[in-house]
């Protein structure tokens, strides 16, 4: 398909290439992002589910290591938050829409990875607490080390949104 047959539709009908280009980008971030967090929390939250009740006196240590996959979605969301403040304050350019797009589809793979990973890692964890409870401390630092991934790519984000000025 030749993209100026799509660039003159959209000028023709007053729309915003730019615009559509990133708040896809924000849309694919933020549901592969949430799909990520919601499968490593069914996952990790399952294995907590079973060992509360088998023994509920560690009830809020399963929740934590259960909670944790959650934090993908917050990442997501917050990326997908600023880039629609950078629509939201005029007409975007192509090429940020393109730069957009992108650090959708790079959140969208690391935070719905690791959202799914860090739900088994969890699992995990919460099998060996409920076994060794005083081994807790220890296997959140299993959990947290997936975590690292997600933070990564949440950086990667901000630094690419600040410095092509989307928001």
């Amino acid at each position: 398909m030749d993209l100026n047959i799509l660039f003159e539709f959209a000028k023709s009908n007053n729309i915003a290439i730019g615009n559509v280009l990133a708040v896809t980008g924000a849309a694919i971030g933020l549901f592969f992002g949430g799909y990520g967090a919601s499968k490593g929390l069914s996952l990790s939250g399952s294995a907590a589910a079973g060992a509360t009740a088998e023994d509920d006196k560690n009830f809020s240590k399963h929740l934590m290591l259960e909670a944790l996959p959650q934090t993908q979605v917050i990442y997501s969301f917050v990326i997908a938050v600023l880039i629609i403040l950078g629509v939201s304050r005029g007409a975007m350019t192509v090429e940020k829409g393109f730069i957009c797009l992108a650090v959708g589809v790079c959140l969208a793979t690391l935070e719905g990875l690791s959202g799914v990973y860090q739900g088994v890692v969890a699992a995990a964890a919460v099998g060996g607490s409920a076994k060794n409870p005083r081994a807790t401390g220890k296997l959140i630092v299993y959990v947290v080390m997936v975590e690292l991934t997600a933070l990564l790519g949440f950086v990667f984000g901000i630094l690419t949104l600040t410095l092509n000025h989307i928001y």
